[in-house]
């Protein structure tokens, strides 16, 4: 059987605790009031003062003047208005400044002129030269374009290598060192007894009337032989002479002399 609380029962615990629900209700509305209310408009003021702070860290600077003024106008007896009125000024001189103009990076233009003078390779092997060290870490990749340039304008377009030798911007010594000069490599190919010595051509263009010496020593063993040939395209290579290679003797020597039309060299490698 369920049981209901008697009308006495409801006075009696009233007149035992009412009075202590109602005093703790007025108790805290006072110490809301007492203890809040005071301070309510620096907490606003604060909350302003914050996001117009944040507003300029991030360069709006129009955003947070308005912040700034408005918690000057709305809240002038806080902390924060003062704080605001220090950095209202610095703002606004920041907006009367003239803004900063970041200098333009210069990039290399084309001469649309000297472009159609020149067969393309050609222009984009020049173009590439004088640009040669804009970018210390593209150096590499630009000295290979520019031989891979040169190699299609001298075997595909058929333009001699004198011609190209002669372009204004490959007239300093270094790149006439790199691009131009005669660059034989010798090579090794095993066989069964006797391996095979070779010369290889390692420019981008051919060489003519060639005339090649070549010595090829390892421990107290030498051979040399000396050929002529009328012809040697870029990265072909000529037989020259074999030799017993022994793998306890060590290193293997290469001294060559080479002459042609384009050039003259002597060189030595070890293998």
């Amino acid at each position: 059987m369920r049981m209901y609380p008697s009308r006495a029962m409801i006075v009696q615990s009233w007149e035992k605790y009412g009075l202590i629900v109602v005093g703790n209700i007025v108790f805290f509305a006072l110490l809301y009031f007492i203890s809040y209310r005071p301070n309510n408009d620096e907490n606003r003021a604060a909350e302003f003062l914050s996001m117009a702070q944040e507003q300029e860290a991030i360069g709006r600077a129009e955003a947070a003047m308005v912040l700034f003024d408005k918690v000057i106008a709305t809240y002038p007896d806080t902390r924060a208005a003062g704080t605001a009125k220090g950095r209202l000024s610095g703002v606004k001189k920041l907006l009367a400044s003239p803004p900063r103009v970041e200098p333009e990076m210069v990039q290399p233009r084309l001469d649309l002129q000297t472009m159609l003078d020149r067969r393309p390779t050609v222009y984009l092997a020049t173009f590439l030269a004088k640009h040669y060290n804009d970018d210390p870490t593209q150096t590499s990749k630009i000295h290979e374009a520019i031989e891979n340039y040169l190699w299609v304008a001298a075997n595909h377009e058929g333009i001699d290598f004198r011609r190209l030798q002669k372009e204004k911007e490959f007239s300093s010594d270094f790149f006439q060192r790199e691009f131009f000069s005669i660059r034989p490599r010798c090579t090794m190919t095993p066989d069964w007894l006797y391996d095979d010595f070779l010369v290889k051509n390692s420019n981008f263009f051919a060489w003519h009337n060639v005339n090649i010496k070549l010595v090829v020593s390892q421990g107290g063993s030498e051979e040399s032989h000396e050929i002529r040939v009328p012809f040697l395209g870029p990265g072909e290579s000529v037989d020259m002479l074999e030799f017993w290679v022994s793998s306890g003797e060590g290193v293997i020597t290469c001294k060559g002399e080479l002459t042609a039309q384009e050039g003259a060299t002597t060189w030595s490698q070890q293998i």
